[in-house]
């Protein structure tokens, strides 16, 4: 939702519709407040637009015209806020030059027949003609675009600078206990821009070095720390922790030779988000530390959020991973969530204890890191682990 630093205006106020009052009453009223108020200009700006430009009002009203909307896009699609044209029966028709417009292949100012979503009025306009909004039969949007062009006023689109985007509201569950967490598919550019750790794409440019805190062991920034923070409490609200036991139903044959105190991903729901999310982010990264693998998508049976705490499981004995490469990413901080912990590779008589937020280890599987987690002394660590490729 697009937030406003309210503070840099003389006012900001929200309009909210409900049972009592209707999105084009709402409308309406704040047409009726701005000619009482002869204010300068009405920006008109729905839940689902993000302003990402923080130029955007200044840019618009430079453009000095009745009514004009920037152009919004959902990221990756040609949904948009606005109309090329428009059919007979008054609703959208694809405009030859709309691919054009949306691609940036044509730039410029636009007179077209419908914007929506987010536009600014003219209050000088306002003082002649009133728009209108309230129609039981149409959208509030449409009955305010078919109200200009009945009178015959023209209707602007910009696209000179990107202004933002909109996000896709259909699919967003509320019954979750995070529904943004499980926004990738639906709004993958929000998803990132809130969980994708800011550093993480220094790791795929061509001459950077990941960190090797130990042989073929590498280290690198994933996640931010709102996603972890996010996982850890969906996997306490959830609350089924396995328990450490070596029984299992969750796993094919029902016993675990090394058994953690976890919640598998598949419990939540979560699994194939997980799964893209190892093909999206994981696998460019193992492609370029071990050169020469590549397995599209990757493959991974057992991904879980793994729980240490001395009173209860503490650590976890030496063993190799069920994989052809591992990924562990720190969920909390050492030091201030907990103490003690880590990683220790025993062949190599090495130890990853100092681990950062949001960083993920990558190692290999099999055969050559046999490891063991060091004891947690104090508080609670979290981390998260996938077995790719068994």
């Amino acid at each position: 939702m697009t937030k406003f630093k309210e503070n840099k205006y003389k006012f900001v106020k929200y309009f909210n519709y409900d049972d009592d009052i209707t999105e084009g009453e709402a409308r309406q009223q704040a047409i009726t407040e701005c000619q009482e108020d002869k204010c300068d200009y009405l920006f008109v700006i729905d839940s689902i637009v993000h302003i990402d430009n923080p130029d955007t009002l200044i840019k618009l009203i430079s453009l000095n015209r009745t009514v004009i909307a920037p152009m919004l896009l959902r990221p990756e699609k040609t949904w948009s806020n606005f109309w090329g044209d428009y059919a007979e029966d008054g609703f959208y028709k694809r405009s030859p030059d709309y691919m054009d417009i949306i691609n940036y292949q044509k730039i410029g100012l636009f007179n077209v027949p419908h914007v929506a979503h987010c536009y600014l009025i003219n209050g000088t306009f306002l003082k002649t003609f009133t728009p209108k909004y309230i129609d039981a039969t149409t959208d509030p949007d449409l009955t305010f675009c078919q109200s200009l062009r009945a009178a015959e006023y023209f209707i602007y689109l910009n696209n000179e600078i990107n202004y933002g985007h909109l996000i896709d509201p259909d699919n967003f569950n509320t019954s979750l206990i995070l529904p943004e967490l499980y926004e990738i598919f639906n709004n993958p550019k929000d998803w990132k821009d809130r969980y994708i750790h800011p550093d993480y794409y220094k790791s795929l440019e061509p001459n950077s070095t990941l960190q090797q805190p130990c042989p073929d062991v590498f280290w690198f920034p994933f996640l931010t720390n709102q996603f972890t923070q996010d996982l850890i409490y969906l996997m306490e609200k959830f609350n089924q922790w396995s328990g450490s036991s070596h029984a299992d139903r969750r796993i094919s044959g029902g016993y675990e030779n090394v058994p953690t105190d976890d919640i598998h991903m598949t419990q939540v729901d979560y699994n194939d988000h997980w799964l893209y999310i190892l093909q999206e982010f994981i696998q460019p990264i193992q492609q370029k530390v071990y050169s020469g693998y590549y397995s599209d998508p990757p493959k991974a049976l057992l991904n879980f959020v793994v729980r240490y705490m001395p009173e209860y499981q503490y650590k976890l004995r030496p063993h190799h991973d069920a994989s052809t490469y591992t990924i562990n990413i720190a969920l909390n901080d050492v030091g201030k969530d907990y103490e003690g912990g880590g990683c220790r590779f025993i062949r190599y008589n090495c130890t990853v204890n100092a681990t950062r937020r949001g960083w993920t280890l990558i190692h290999p599987g099999r055969l050559t890191h046999l490891h063991e987690g060091l004891p947690t002394l104090k508080g609670k660590r979290y981390i998260m682990i996938s077995f790719i490729d068994p």
